[in-house]
């Protein structure tokens, strides 16, 4: 490497500051942690709202539903405008306006106005989760990429579980209002830190020659030993500068591995938002109190920031996909245990705890599976496209809880329901595997190395 000529890739794999990487990932964590906050609120909520508002546990669907449109339509739209107009633009704007949006939330009296304020709350959450997961991957080094986005959800899991344990105190001593404005205050106020300190990527700015001033201060930090001038031209092996568009998601072999990413994603984020939006009015219903089944809830979250950074260390290893499958089958009779479990409730919380690091544990490994495997210039696109059609499982999820609550029917008989979104995420991680040599999966791969391994005179 030169003085005129700098390889961004191989500055990035040398990470010779390692404090500049530490600073971005906690900027980005924490901005996680919002959004899981953000994300759960509903749930944690519902309890004390159906009664408050003297309304059938049902009628509340529509607030998740709308929720998780909101989600799908922001990380479909956003998700691609981060290829063209920059990560850091949707992630700033998009933690400051969904905070915005569910303090408006705390407003509310009635489930139409609620549904209306998180839909879009929603769709600016679903702009920065997916720029969030591209950003960390575009500073990430080859050997550790699923794992620090594994970090970064650790943080979205455990803003979703502090988040229960907030609600178990703030709602009977301040009214449920007060989760919503401590939730969009802090993420509001945060958003000014981003603006301060967040950078854009480096990756991004190369590809689109923007902002070369910025890149140059920016590649100063992050390798300290290169001498950076006036004429130094930075690059990227293999990068291309044309607009993404979601079609490039199916060609060069991506076809099969995209639907069946898209796939497990959706069914896994059905049974997901499932459990996190009536698992705590299901074991009210059941008989523990109110406070104990948040915090059964925030315990799931808990137990899935401990799969986020398992699932991350096993995916950096050979893309382990047969591993992550063998942990969805693990996940069925855990699943089913839990509704014979409801009167005892220490093990009742041990359950619940073990069914997240496998259930949510699975949905961040799916988080940093859509970043890892498409190419820098498609990488918003494609996390957010996941992200975006998977939101389908999560609309149904709530509805089918809703109709299965409908119903009455036994809960043994609820959590063997819960089970089979499990059963099915691991066919599809097996199909993964097995066509994985043909996929954009191996081909991403083995082109990181080449890059990483390429000397530029």
């Amino acid at each position: 490497m030169n003085n005129n000529r700098v390889n961004v890739a191989e500055a990035i794999e040398a990470q010779s500051n390692r404090v500049f990487f530490v600073v971005l990932l906690i900027l980005v964590a924490t901005a996680s942690f919002f959004e899981g906050f953000d994300a759960q609120i509903q749930g944690y909520t519902a309890p004390t709202i159906t009664k408050l508002w003297h309304i059938q546990r049902s009628d509340f669907s529509p607030v998740f539903v709308f929720f998780q449109l909101g989600f799908m339509l922001g990380a479909i739209g956003f998700g691609n405008l981060g290829d063209i107009m920059g990560r850091r633009l949707m992630i700033v704007g998009g933690v400051f306006l969904f905070g915005v949006f569910t303090v408006a939330g705390g407003l509310c009296g009635d489930v139409t106005s609620l549904a209306a304020t998180r839909f879009v709350s929603a769709l600016f959450l679903g702009a920065a989760a997916p720029n969030a997961i591209a950003l960390m991957i575009d500073y990430s080094p080859m050997k550790r990429r699923a794992f620090n986005v594994g970090i970064m959800f650790t943080l979205y899991t455990l803003g979703g579980a502090g988040g229960g344990f907030l609600s178990a105190w703030l709602v009977p001593h301040f009214g449920w209002q007060a989760v919503y404005w401590v939730c969009g205050l802090l993420a509001m106020a945060f958003s000014g830190i981003l603006l301060q300190r967040l950078p854009e990527s480096v990756r991004y700015m190369v590809i689109r020659h923007k902002h070369q001033a910025a890149l140059a201060a920016i590649m100063q930090r992050l390798a300290p030993s290169l001498t950076i001038g006036a004429d130094t031209v930075f690059f990227l092996p293999q990068s291309t500068e044309r607009t993404p568009w979601v079609g490039e998601l199916f060609t060069q072999h991506r076809g099969l591995m995209t639907f069946f990413l898209w796939s497990a994603y959706s069914i896994n984020l059905m049974g997901l938002i499932f459990v996190t939006s009536w698992m705590p009015t299901v074991f009210a219903d059941s008989g523990l109190t109110v406070a104990s089944a948040v915090i059964a809830t925030s315990l799931y979250q808990l137990g899935g920031a401990t799969g986020s950074v398992l699932f991350g260390w096993i995916l950096d290893r050979a893309m382990g996909i047969f591993q992550l499958a063998v942990i969805c089958l693990v996940a069925v009779p855990i699943i089913i245990a839990i509704g014979h479990a409801t009167g005892v409730l220490p093990l009742v919380l041990v359950l619940t705890f073990l069914a997240g690091i496998c259930i949510v544990g699975t949905q961040n490994g799916l988080n940093a599976l859509s970043g890892v495997v498409y190419p820098t210039y498609l990488r918003s696109t494609g996390s957010g496209w996941t992200s975006g059609i998977g939101r389908i499982g999560a609309i149904i999820g709530p509805l089918l809880g809703g109709v299965l609550i409908s119903m009455h029917l036994p809960l043994t008989t609820i959590f063997v329901i819960l089970a089979l979104p499990s059963l099915c995420v691991a066919a599809c991680l097996f199909g993964i595997n097995r066509f994985q040599p043909r996929s954009a999966l191996e081909s991403a791969k083995i082109v990181d190395v080449r890059v990483a391994k390429r000397q530029i005179s």
